[in-house]
């Protein structure tokens, strides 16, 4: 009778550290079976990004219908290429699988900043002047010499890209990318002849004569980590032209560069 409550207490004891154990393994097994599915439901939402989010620079350069940089017949569309830049802030994509770790569509939003430097002396004019409408869309020989005449375009973009993976680190892709004008401006930097010391800028706003949709055909390729950082390339070609036709001359963007996706 005096070993009962000894008894007792050791079963007390000794099912208080089963359950403690039983409970550590059950957390355990819960906290493993966890950790998979959060790894095997990270996988299947990386199958998902497109290589379009990240960022895109490159340089413009001007072409006419015939694929050319001659604009003979209208030297102000004569760029300096190295001054033209482009630049992307793609900040969303989703691809669409249509076979799995291969083929896919993708989809996204992006910003695009374009810049056209002229070579020459030329202003475009705005849209529409009460005095003379014959000025809508024409760009006038001016008696200022820039040291800098840019025009600036913004984009809203959203791409369609059909995308081939053969390896997880290395894909390819192509399509197209359109886009709404967001806003046109002129922006131009010279000196007084008199005072070559002083430096004036001035900034034209207008619509200019441009289309407010654009279609670029793109191809996209690179290579990086699996499901990570990825360097790459581009080019891309203006399937619409900047300009309305009816008053500008038939101008094509073609555009190369260098992109950094996440």
């Amino acid at each position: 009778m005096k070993h009962i409550p000894f008894l007792v207490l050791l079963i007390s004891i000794s099912f208080q550290v089963f359950s403690q154990n039983t409970n550590s393994q059950s957390v355990i097994d819960s906290e493993k079976n966890g950790a998979i599915e959060d790894s095997l439901l990270a996988i299947e939402e990386e199958k998902h990004n497109g290589h379009f989010a990240g960022v895109d620079f490159g340089l413009n350069v001007l072409l006419n219908n015939s694929f050319q940089r001659n604009f003979s017949n209208d030297p102000q569309w004569n760029n300096a290429v190295l001054s033209s830049y482009y630049f992307n802030f793609n900040f969303y994509d989703r691809k669409l699988i249509l076979t799995p770790d291969r083929l896919g569509v993708t989809l996204g939003l992006g910003l695009n900043l374009t810049k056209f430097a002229f070579s020459e002396d030329w202003t475009l004019k705005d849209a529409y002047s009460a005095q003379d409408s014959t000025v809508y869309g024409k760009a006038h020989l001016d008696t200022i010499s820039f040291t800098r005449n840019k025009l600036h375009l913004a984009y809203l973009q959203v791409p369609v890209l059909l995308e081939f993976t053969p390896k997880k680190d290395l894909w390819i892709s192509a399509g197209f990318i359109t886009g709404i004008k967001l806003s046109s401006n002129v922006k131009q930097l010279y000196t007084d002849n008199n005072n070559p010391n002083i430096a004036y800028e001035r900034t034209i706003k207008g619509t200019f004569a441009l289309n407010t949709l654009k279609c670029d055909a793109t191809i996209r390729a690179g290579f990086g980590q699996n499901f990570g950082r990825m360097y790459g390339a581009f080019i891309s070609y203006a399937l619409v032209p900047i300009f309305n036709t009816t008053v500008m001359a038939n101008v094509h963007p073609f555009t190369f560069g260098l992109s950094y996706n996440w």
